[in-house]
């Protein structure tokens, strides 16, 4: 078998490759459908990325597993080697002409995260890392911030419009007002895995997530740790469970311990 070490430099090349697809779709014209609801977008570029980076692996490493959004949603967590696959986190923004839209990988060996890639080629960033080895845009190794007061802190906030769920809508209201009314300031992406990666450069200092799904924040939680950051359940313990997207990450634990006081 392998060791992660060629895990990595295969799945890179791939994904560089796949990265081409969608650099083309996001400049091409689109066939959009839904799926769980009239939010929930996928395109055929969705479809292609996804396709084209499993029947990579396979061919490299037939007997790995996949956990990926749009063909193998369903598959559970193993302790094979098994990639979690977001082909394109940002759908929305990738039809809308938003350039906040890339690939999201990782790889879990016995349940436990080895490899981490975010790549966003229509703004040629490309963030990376392995466990251990540390988290990288575009080559140049990137930390977290050392902040420590929530009001010097900028939050990366997902706001999902939950057109179903008005309760969850009136909980996700005031805890914007919350988070607005006591740190910097607040940014939404529109991609969970790139406003992850944000956090691990500095650009953010605390992500909040919740009803997301594991592709979605996988490959961005790696990063975030190889960048010296931390990641919660939304309860404030160690996260554990690479399936649970419900999250808090941020670039200090005293941070965290302050965002958790505010919001309980």
């Amino acid at each position: 078998m392998a060791d992660v070490n060629q895990y990595y430099k295969d799945a890179l090349n791939i994904v560089l490759e796949a990265g081409k697809i969608l650099k083309l779709g996001f400049n091409s014209p689109k066939e959009i459908t839904t799926k769980t609801n009239i939010q929930d977008f996928v395109t055929q570029y969705d479809k292609l990325v996804e396709k084209t980076i499993i029947e990579a692996i396979l061919k490299l490493y037939p007997n790995h597993k996949f956990i990926a959004e749009e063909s193998a949603a369903q598959n559970t967590l193993t302790t094979e080697p098994t990639w979690i696959l977001d082909p394109i986190d940002g759908t929305t923004n990738f039809i809308q002409g938003f350039p906040f839209c890339c690939i999201s990988l990782a790889l879990a060996i016995d349940k436990d995260l080895k490899i981490g890639i975010v790549y966003n080629p229509v703004l040629d960033q490309l963030f990376t890392g392995q466990k251990g080895k540390g988290a990288f845009l575009n080559s140049k190794q990137i930390h977290v911030n050392d902040t420590e007061v929530i009001f010097s802190a900028m939050i990366g906030f997902d706001l999902i419009c939950f057109a179903n769920n008005e309760p969850a809508l009136q909980i996700l209201l005031k805890k914007c007002e919350l988070f607005i009314r006591n740190c910097r300031g607040i940014r939404s992406l529109g991609s969970a895995a790139l406003q992850l990666c944000y956090l691990a450069m500095g650009a953010v200092d605390i992500c909040v997530f919740k009803h997301l799904k594991c592709w979605d924040v996988a490959a961005g939680n790696l990063i975030i740790q190889e960048a010296g950051g931390i990641i919660l359940d939304l309860e404030g313990r160690p996260y554990n469970n690479i399936m649970d997207a419900d999250i808090i990450a941020t670039c200090t634990r005293k941070l965290a311990d302050e965002l958790l006081k505010i919001t309980k």
